[in-house]
């Protein structure tokens, strides 16, 4: 590869991974639906985007399996039958290596090799064993010449690739100049991308065609390397125009929508243009965000050196540090915002998976995504990617029967698990729902009884709802042996921790023999949060105020009680444990004996109460990750930066219940001492 295409290598590895997720759920369609010209036109255009970007960078392993796939694909839309599970698999091996292949040289370029000889082989036999067809099938090769002129097969055939400069900002122009100049060296059989495709980009762009001419490659490649803002120029011969790996051309349209097309004003093309994008890197608007968060605390700093200003400049000084505010706070939020990223980005890779796993379950499973437009914070995305998985597993393995027991029960042999996403507010609701058998409340009793995690009257006394949350316990399962897959019970103590870590939470509901339903309730995004300050033993913490229940008095003496628990004080009629929250983190108290303030908090339903040494206030913060030590300290959150400049830790209401010994069975205990 050119040193001059490494610049280029983070798009094309962006680009292709894009394009195989993609392939995989249109492959995961084809197997499942009757092919239609349009899926069919999907899958190969990704390939053939792939293979296009992967010459371009000069990746010939990439290029010989996507260019084999690709005349499989070709062969197998023009018998316009469904594919065979065999031909199916060869496409799901094809695509899987080529994404091996892809993040192997994301991690490095040299280590590009060429491609597996068994798998060319089978791909090329199965595309053997099919009828060349002789009518054009591939609308994705973007052909550019009528089937009237035909293509002289004495020609030999040139393989193009052009780079054009990121620093251009009219590619879909230049790329009309570069089509031009092929134009005027021979027949221009294909170009990737066309140039209307890049009319609303903006930076550079990788153009591959494909020519018939009987021009020398050095003049080639000397005309078009002297068009403007052209960086690189790669021309190689591939053959005569006879090779199977261009098709020929389709029909050109029929007259009438020629005509349609040659008589449409220029301003209704413009007015149909998308919002022109561009490609951003993550780490650009990690720190982006870091430096709007600067601002911001920075601001917090020059409100409080206000208070100390006299009073006749200090008004006038606040209103423009406050103006200031408003427009560092819209700046972060701007920023937030294009780090929103749509749920598909998660969704994308699950048909693939919930077609091998049903598969090797032996059982039928049809996914619905729903919602796959709502956009959630870069950060939640990454952090839910392994949760949803595991519910998804658990949904097909536990949830989902086979579908001799689906039949018997009366249901249809093909189970269907719907994967929704939906705005509320400043929240967003993801609902992982199969039509399976459901959570067995009696089993789940029995088994958090078996493994000690509370009495067999506590668990007689618990609401089904209250039941159903048992299952977050580690160890608890309705299954009576785990398997390598998941296990509904094992495991989702991990979920709801991962959940609970990004402000979230998540919650069951079950019918016997109709389901269960896990809704996960997450934040659009995790950088600002709203904190209830609180001092103990001479040092400021904020506690996450969408935990805080109420803020009390109370006088543990007045009761008595040691160590970590002090019994237990009146809240809305009930009583609820109190915990001295110095005592949880090995800090001196610096209140004398007597009434104290007391911030009551709720987690999954259950209450309880932390004694603090005194309430200072509420705070809007920009929360930013704890670094090493610090991170594995157990009750600890995050961290902040308070307007004076003094760092504030923020606590994890979750990790403080384990501190303090508190789990799921306190719900037993509502009312009770």
């Amino acid at each position: 590869m050119k040193a001059s295409s490494h610049k280029y290598l983070p798009l094309f590895v962006a680009e292709a991974n894009e394009q195989l997720e993609a392939l995989g759920s249109d492959l995961v369609r084809l197997e499942k639906e009757d092919p239609e010209p349009a899926l069919w036109d999907s899958i190969f255009r990704r390939v053939h985007s792939v293979k296009g970007s992967a010459a371009t960078l000069g990746f010939t392993g990439i290029v010989d399996i996507a260019h084999r796939a690709e005349d499989l694909v070709g062969r197998m839309k023009a018998l316009a039958a469904k594919p065979s599970r065999g031909q199916i698999d060869l496409l799901f091996e094809a695509s899987d290596t080529l994404l091996t292949e892809v993040r192997r040289v994301s991690a490095d370029p040299g280590a590009a090799g060429p491609a597996p000889p068994a798998l060319v082989a089978k791909l090329s036999q199965a595309a053997q064993a099919l009828p060349d067809p002789s009518a054009p099938a591939h609308a994705s090769h973007k052909p550019l010449e009528p089937a009237a002129v035909a293509v002289d097969p004495a020609l030999p055939r040139l393989e193009i690739s052009v780079v054009l400069m990121k620093s251009c900002a009219a590619p879909g122009a230049r790329a009309l100049i570069v089509q031009r100049k092929l134009k005027a060296l021979g027949t221009l059989v294909e170009m990737d991308p066309l140039p209307a495709q890049l009319m609303s980009q903006r930076g550079g762009a990788a153009i591959s065609a494909s020519l018939a001419s009987d021009k020398p490659l050095d003049e080639v490649r000397k005309a078009l390397a002297g068009l403007p803002e052209v960086e690189s120029v790669e021309v190689r011969s591939a053959g005569s125009a006879r090779t199977t790996s261009s098709p020929p051309p389709p029909a050109a349209p029929a007259p009438e929508l020629a005509a349609v097309m040659q008589a449409a004003p220029v301003i209704e093309a413009e007015e149909l243009r998308p919002e022109p994008t561009v490609r951003v890197r993550a780490l650009a608007l990690d720190q982006l965000l870091d430096q709007a968060a600067e601002v911001l605390h920075g601001i917090a700093r020059l409100r409080e050196a206000a208070k100390r200003l006299p009073e006749n400049v200090g008004g006038a000084f606040e209103a423009e540090v406050d103006r200031l505010r408003r427009t560092a706070r819209d700046l972060h939020g701007r920023v937030m915002n294009a780090r929103l990223t749509p749920f598909s980005a998660l969704t994308e890779r699950l048909p693939r998976a919930v077609r091998d796993l049903s598969h090797r379950l032996g059982k039928e499973v049809d996914l619905d995504v729903q919602g796959a437009d709502v956009e959630l914070d870069r950060n939640v995305i990454e952090a839910m990617g392994d949760p949803l998985s595991h519910l998804v597993r658990n949904a097909i393995d536990h949830g989902l029967e086979d579908p001799k027991t689906r039949e018997a029960a009366g249901k249809p042999a093909r189970g269907k698990l719907t994967l929704s996403a939906r705005r509320e507010r400043d929240k967003v609701v993801v609902d992982v729902a199969d039509d399976g058998a459901g959570l067995d409340a009696d089993r789940l009793r029995k088994k958090a009884v078996a493994t000690s995690a509370m009495s067999e009257e506590a668990a007689a006394a618990l609401s089904e709802n209250e039941v159903f949350e048992l299952a977050f316990l580690p160890g608890v399962s309705t299954r009576e042996t785990a398997t390598d897959v998941s296990g509904r019970g094992v495991g989702l103590d991990a979920v709801q921790r991962a959940v609970e870590a990004l402000g979230g939470t998540i919650r069951i509901r079950s019918t016997a023999g109709k389901g269960a339903t896990f809704s996960v309730e997450l934040p659009i995004n995790v950088s600002m949060a709203n904190l209830l300050l609180v001092q103990v033993g001479g040092e400021l913490y904020g506690i996450p105020l969408h935990r805080v229940l109420l803020t009390t008095e109370y006088d543990l003496n007045a009761r008595g009680g040691e160590g970590f628990e002090a019994r237990s004080l009146v809240v809305l009629g009930q009583l609820v444990r109190a915990y001295a929250l110095a005592k949880l983190f090995g800090l001196p108290s610096l209140l004398p004996p007597g009434p104290r303030p007391f911030v009551v908090m709720e987690l999954d339903g259950v209450l309880f109460a932390l004694s603090v040494d005194r309430l200072v206030g509420q705070e809007e913060a920009v929360l930013k990750p704890l670094f090493p030590p610090l991170d594995r300290v157990r009750g600890l959150a995050g961290v902040t930066v308070l307007g004076n400049g003094r760092p504030l830790l923020v606590l994890d209401p979750r990790g403080i219940a384990e501190l303090a010994g508190i789990n799921e069975p306190v719900r037993a205990s509502k009312g009770a001492a």
